[in-house]
C-alpha cells in the first residue's frame, strides 16, 4: 500500500524522468556527458567500494570522464569534491547524468539512481543503454533475496572469495558473465596496523524486525538489552582496566538511529557515530572485533586480526532476516561463536593472553577463503569494467 508521500515522490520521479529526458536531447554529444561514469554507495556517504573506485578513477585513470553522486548535506561531500566532479543527489542534474550515464557503478543495488524505490520498480520503463556494476556493500554469505536476478537489473556484478561466487552462481539466477571475481575495491586501503591500537571494536548488525519500530519498541527490544548490558558490564569493565583497553561500539547504519538509546557511565567505553566515524576506519584503527552476522568480520579476516561472534538468535534471526547460505559460522567462521555475555568476555581475555593473533585454526581459514590478497581490487574491477564495454 502506498503513502500519499511516496505517490508524491514517484510523480516527481517521473516528472524529472520527461524533463530530463528532453535535455539530453541537446546536452549528450557535449564533453560533460559523453562517455559519462557515474558512481555512488547510497547517495548520503562516500566511505565504501564506491568512494574507493572513484578515488582509483580520477587518480589513476583521469581520462574517464566520471562524476560522483552524494547529497549536498553530506560530511563526506568535501573529501570526494577534493578528487573529482561531484553531482547532488536527487537534484535535476543527477536524473541526466543518470540518463546519459554509460556506466553506472554503485556498492548497493541502484544506488546510483536518483530514486532507489523508483528505479527498482519502473526503471524497466526509462530505457537506457548504460551497464549497471554492482561493486557489492560486503562479501555475500547468505541468502539475499533482493540481490537475485530476478530482482535486479545488473550488468556485473564483483564478488570476491570462490565460495561466495560459487554460491551466488548457484542460487542467484544470474546469466553466465555477470559474476566477476575481482576483490572489493576498499579492500585496497585495508592494512593491519604495525602496532596494538588498545582498542576493541563492537560492530553489530540490524535487524529486520527493528527497522521501523519507534524508540521504545526498540529500547524493549531483546537486542537492545542483550548488547546495551555488555556495555555496562562489570566484568567487561574489570577485562577493559586490566588490559587498558577501551571499547568502541558502533552498530550498523540502520540501527544509528536508535545510538541515544544505548548508553554507560564507564569511560573505556564510547559510543561512535555515523556522522563522526569511518567504518574501515574503525576496523583497522582497532585489535579484536566483536560481531554478530555482520560481514565486516570479512575485513577483518582480511587483515589476520582476531575475533568473536556474539549470537544470541540465530535461530529468530535466520527465520527473519536472511536465509543461511554457505557460509557456516562454527564450521567455516575466523572466530569461536558465544550465546551469552560471559562467554563473549571470556573470549576476549583469551585472545588477549594470546597476544591477540588468531589460533592456528583461525587462521588457515582466514588464508583459504579470499582470492585475492593484495591492493589490486580496484584495477581488476575497472578492467573488467573495460571488457564489458
Amino acid at each position: 500500500m502506498y503513502t500519499f508521500k511516496r505517490i508524491f515522490e514517484y510523480a516527481r520521479c517521473f516528472f524529472l524522468v520527461i524533463i530530463a529526458r528532453i535535455i539530453s536531447v541537446f546536452v549528450r554529444p557535449t564533453r560533460k556527458y559523453k562517455d559519462l561514469w557515474i558512481v555512488s554507495e547510497r547517495g548520503t556517504d562516500a566511505r565504501d567500494n564506491g568512494y574507493h573506485f572513484f578515488k582509483y578513477l580520477t587518480t589513476q585513470h583521469p581520462e574517464i570522464c566520471c562524476v560522483y553522486i552524494i547529497s549536498k548535506n553530506s560530511p563526506d561531500r568535501p573529501k570526494v569534491a577534493a578528487l573529482g566532479r561531484v553531482i547532488s543527489y536527487g537534484s535535476l542534474e543527477h536524473y541526466l547524468s543518470f540518463l546519459l550515464a554509460k556506466v553506472r557503478v554503485s556498492s548497493h543495488i541502484e544506488g546510483y539512481s536518483p530514486d532507489i524505490l523508483f528505479f527498482n520498480k519502473f526503471g524497466k520503463f526509462v530505457p537506457s543503454k548504460a551497464k549497471n556494476i554492482f561493486l557489492q556493500h560486503g562479501i555475500i554469505k547468505d541468502d539475499i533475496e533482493f540481490c537475485h536476478a530476478d530482482r535486479t537489473n545488473i550488468d556485473m556484478f564483483v564478488c570476491s572469495a570462490t565460495p561466495e561466487y560459487d554460491y551466488i552462481d548457484k542460487v542467484y539466477g544470474y546469466e553466465k558473465g555477470i559474476l566477476k571475481l575481482t576483490g572489493l575495491c576498499r579492500y585496497d586501503n585495508l592494512r593491519k596496523n604495525d602496532t596494538t591500537t588498545r582498542k576493541i571494536l563492537f560492530m553489530p548488525t540490524w535487524r529486520a524486525s527493528l527497522r521501523s519500530c519507534s524508540q521504545r519498541t526498540f529500547c524493549a527490544s531483546e537486542y537492545f538489552k542483550k548488547y546495551n548490558s555488555l556495555l555496562n558490564s562489570s566484568r567487561l569493565s574489570e577485562l577493559l582496566k586490566k588490559y587498558d583497553y577501551e571499547l568502541v561500539f558502533y552498530p550498523h547504519y540502520e540501527v544509528q538511529k536508535f545510538l541515544g538509546c544505548f548508553g554507560t557511565d564507564n569511560e573505556r567505553v564510547r559510543i561512535a557515530d555515523f556522522k563522526n566515524n569511518d567504518v574501515q576506519q574503525l576496523l583497522i584503527d582497532s585489535d579484536i572485533l566483536i560481531t554478530d552476522y555482520s560481514s565486516v568480520y570479512f575485513d577483518y579476516a582480511y587483515m589476520r586480526k582476531p575475533m568473536v561472534f556474539y549470537q544470541y538468535d540465530e535461530e529468530a534471526f535466520r527465520a527473519q532476516q536472511y536465509g543461511k547460505g554457505y557460509f557456516d559460522y562454527k564450521r567455516d567462521g575466523f572466530g569461536k561463536v558465544v550465546q551469552n555475555e560471559s562467554e563473549v568476555i571470556e573470549e576476549l581475555e583469551s585472545i588477549l593472553k594470546n597476544d591477540l593473533q588468531p589460533t592456528a585454526e583461525y587462521l588457515q581459514k582466514m588464508n583459504s577463503f579470499f582470492k585475492f590478497n593484495d591492493a589490486n581490487n580496484c584495477e581488476r574491477t575497472y578492467k573488467a569494467i573495460l571488457n564489458l564495454l
